[in-house]
């Protein structure tokens, strides 16, 4: 048995499967990959990496050929990845609550640190939802306000599970113009300032939306989310969209009431965090 750092060559590996492997340290010494072989023959891989958004942790993805699964590759590799870490730093991995990595992060000690409920909204559910006059589009308020303002909402809902890095405004918005609908998306403005705010993203299908208070302590911050989700609904709908996928956190507390309230249909989502082999 041989760990060796990730090569270009080992891209066309056919069991990496959806995951997005790179080369061993593609960026900086925080984002390493290896390969295990058996006899020659590679049989897992491992990858790891610091989110420039965040940084408080390792983001780790293990895969092993299936014919050869339940020998331990799995787990050699990640006690191998322990031992790569540049920072004295903890692993985090994510997926639906019966994903079978998810139960190889359980068997590695993880332990639940957000949930994600079932994401898929039918559009026609918006009319449980009142509209408000706060309400109006993104295409009409300044980007860079609404670039400050999904900072601001990004930063406070992770704050006590997965804190922001100190320049983590660039690394989110990044891409962020050619990912939002701005007709669709919608926020609420209060004396002048983005309170409350429902981004719809055209880069998936069905589209996502995310939503929630720039504040944590926000007046009638349910109530301003309720009405953004109800326009950015009611924009998506008079495009005959049928359904649309929500991103957010039990922990979001505009958010989720409004959210629960849809009808959403899927399966639960969890983000958990593994301690490294040997502590």
């Amino acid at each position: 048995m041989r760990l060796r750092p990730f090569a270009d060559d080992d891209l066309t590996l056919p069991f990496l499967g959806t995951i997005a492997f790179r080369t061993d340290r593609w960026r900086d010494a925080h984002t390493r990959s290896t390969v295990l072989e058996v006899d020659g023959h590679p049989v897992a891989a491992g990858i790891m990496w610091t989110s420039r958004v965040h940084g408080d942790r390792y983001w780790v993805a293990i895969v092993v050929e299936p014919a050869s699964r339940g020998r331990g590759y799995g787990k050699a590799v990640f006690a191998h990845l322990s031992t790569l870490r540049d920072a004295p730093l903890t692993f985090m991995t994510r997926g639906y609550v019966d994903d079978d990595a998810l139960g190889f992060a359980d068997a590695l000690g993880a332990r639940t640190i957000q949930v994600v409920p079932p994401a898929d909204v039918p559009a026609a559910s918006r009319a449980v939802l009142r509209p408000h006059p706060a309400v109006q589009s993104v295409r009409d308020l300044p980007w860079d306000d609404v670039l400050d303002a999904n900072a601001a909402v990004y930063a406070w809902t992770h704050e006590g599970w997965s804190p922001v890095a100190p320049d983590f405004a660039a690394a989110l918005s990044e891409d962020l113009e050619a990912e939002v609908d701005r007709d669709a998306s919608s926020a609420a403005v209060v004396d002048g300032e983005i309170v409350a705010l429902a981004l719809v993203y055209h880069d998936s299908t069905p589209p996502c939306l995310t939503a929630e208070t720039t504040r944590r302590e926000t007046a009638d911050g349910e109530r301003l989310i309720e009405a953004c989700v109800r326009r950015s609904l009611d924009v998506l709908a008079a495009r005959g969209v049928e359904r649309v996928t929500f991103d957010g956190h039990v922990s979001d507390p505009h958010f989720l009431p409004v959210w629960a309230r849809l009808s959403p249909r899927g399966r639960w989502f969890r983000l958990v965090e593994i301690p490294p082999t040997g502590g």
